[in-house]
């Protein structure tokens, strides 16, 4: 028996069931969503023979709407966005007239001419539409061709899907690549910063990542330098800008700041079209890196801000790094040359104490600094005559040292002369108030013993009586002949002097301020009379223990916490 001819709607049926099968093999295993795209308005153009259709997709946030796609005449331009507002899905309905889509949705297609809405949709979520105009002519769509377009969306559904998944995954990778290589990036001038301790080369290597690594061709780096605000880098800029626009720029409080929100750019930003500030801070400190336009024209993106801020904070830590550095080195030169001045300055003052039969002296000087300004001198002019000198510089440090050690040099040139002392006095103290600034005395005591009359003749100018125990009375006094402090003014009334018979057991101590006015937590003075006491209860004791007991006695007084130098001079008259 003949096999019967297929009809017509059986070929047509298997047409369409191979066109759908072609296209869905051809669609699914497409990862460009631009070739889905094209390919279905075109099938379904041909298939349906409408003048015009185009597709729509839902924004990634699912609150707006983009035309991807139009073909024919729909007066929408392909890109354009709108958002509609609330969108419900209606998944029972396969394809929707204009009118049956939400009013407001509905309003963006009303002068267009399409009147067909399929759904694209996968089994979770609605992706857009699949629009069309009526047929050419004005018939009507036949089920068949309603049928073949529903299943046709329903294939292109699943492969847009796909697409936009693998489009996603793309741009992670793209991404994550970006954040490797900027870590990278990060490791490498992190490891180049670390190696460098000179601040230029830093800024070089900053400079060139800027460069290299942003593409830009115009920035700034400001921080201040000595509490002044200043550009530590500049490249491609012109013209000036105020201390008080650079104070503004790095009091800015976000981590970023575009410049088109600045409520008043500087000019200096404007004319160099600076695009985009980055605050950087280090705790106290901060700086300002200030960009203009990358080479690419793409705009800052936040990742760009990041890498900025890191980078930044890079540079700028490095940076601080090597002032620290130089800090460092100057501070341990500085050591070094006190260290150095501080043994010449020890060189001045005698040792061993020259000690004639029959005094007993005993010295001791502590700076509070490496080096001081309080002197102590015993120095023998001939074989009769012993010089005694103790002087407290204003100041501290190495002014007061170099001073002091003018003053020593003095004294061991005159001495010899053996001239009065009240007179040499008033010599020394024209050339001092001759040769230093109006703001440096000094307080000075020396006395001149008389080793075969045991007289001791003195000049106070200024400074600390010394306490004296006068073994034969059995009681304490003060050396106080003399004058004004050595420097303050030119010698309109001479210095006068004192003396003194030296008898057995007699005790003289002389000290700087540095004993008298230390202070303890009361803030009470150890004075002079404390000194007296110490004396008169232990005057039968060496010039030694004399002195260590006035120092410990200082010492506990004031914790330690002398404030200034601590010089003292005693002797004491032993039996001949």
């Amino acid at each position: 028996m003949p096999l019967s001819q297929p009809s017509n709607e059986s070929l047509r049926s298997r047409f369409e069931l191979k066109t759908l099968l072609d296209t869905s093999r051809l669609l699914i295993e497409s990862h460009d969503t631009d070739f889905i795209l094209n390919n279905l308005l075109l099938i379904v153009m041909g298939k349906l023979f409408t003048p015009k259709s185009a597709i729509v997709l839902r924004d990634d946030d699912g609150k707006g709407w983009q035309l991807m796609r139009a073909k024919g005449r729909t007066g929408l331009k392909e890109g354009c966005r709108f958002s509609p507002g609330p969108h419900e899905d209606n998944p029972d309905k396969p394809c929707l007239t204009l009118h049956e889509l939400p009013k407001s949705f509905a309003a963006c297609f009303e002068e267009t001419g399409l009147q067909f809405f399929f759904p694209i949709r996968t089994s979770t979520e609605l992706l857009g539409y699949l629009c069309a105009a009526p047929k050419v002519g004005g018939k009507p769509y036949s089920k068949t061709e309603l049928e073949f377009v529903e299943n046709l969306v329903i294939i292109s559904a699943v492969a847009l899907s796909n697409s936009m998944l693998v489009s996603r995954l793309r741009s992670t990778n793209r991404e994550l690549d970006q954040k490797v290589q900027e870590l990278n990036t990060l490791f490498e001038v992190s490891r180049e910063f670390n190696a460098l301790v000179d601040r230029s080369q830093v800024l070089s290597v900053f400079r060139f990542t800027l460069m290299g690594q942003m593409m830009v061709r115009r920035f700034f780096f400001l921080t201040r330098l000595e509490g002044q605000p200043q550009f530590i880098l500049q490249q491609g800029l012109k013209g000036s800008i105020t201390k008080v626009e650079k104070e503004q720029l790095l009091l800015t409080d976000a981590e970023c700041v575009f410049t088109h929100e600045l409520a008043a750019a500087p000019a200096y930003l404007t004319d160099n079209q600076i695009e985009v500030l980055v605050m950087v801070k280090l705790q106290d400190e901060c700086a300002v890196l200030g960009l203009g336009a990358k080479a690419s024209g793409q705009p800052y993106s936040k990742s760009d801000i990041n890498l900025l801020i890191s980078l930044g904070n890079l540079a700028f830590l490095s940076i601080q790094k090597t002032f620290l550095l130089e800090e460092r080195i100057e501070k341990e030169r500085m050591e070094e040359e006190l260290t150095i001045a501080r043994t010449i300055q020890n060189t001045l003052f005698p040792s061993p104490l020259p000690a004639p039969e029959p005094f007993d002296i005993a010295a001791l000087n502590i700076p509070s600094r490496q080096v001081g300004g309080d002197y102590f001198d015993v120095l023998c002019a001939d074989d009769r005559h012993l010089y005694m000198v103790i002087a407290d510089v204003t100041g501290k440090g190495i002014p007061a040292s170099l001073l002091m050690a003018n003053l020593q040099a003095m004294i061991h040139v005159l001495s010899p002369l053996k001239l009065d002392i009240a007179e040499t006095t008033g010599k020394i103290n024209d050339i001092i108030f001759a040769n230093t600034p109006s703001d440096k005395f000094i307080s000075f005591f020396w006395g001149r013993a008389d080793l075969e009359t045991q007289v001791f003749e003195y000049c106070n100018a200024g400074h600390n009586p010394p306490v004296y125990w006068d073994a034969q009375k059995g009681k304490t006094g003060l050396l106080t002949e003399g004058g004004m402090l050595l420097g303050a003014l030119n010698t309109m009334i001479p210095y006068q002097s004192g003396k003194v018979q030296l008898y057995t057991g007699d005790v003289v101590v002389m000290f700087t301020d540095g004993i008298s006015e230390a202070m303890n937590e009361a803030d009470e003075e150890f004075g002079e009379e404390r000194i007296a006491e110490i004396v008169a209860a232990h005057h039968h004791k060496t010039a030694q223990e004399i002195k260590q007991l006035i120092l410990d006695e200082v010492k506990t007084f004031c914790k330690g916490n002398y404030g200034d130098d601590v010089t003292m001079l005693v002797f004491k008259m032993n039996p001949q």
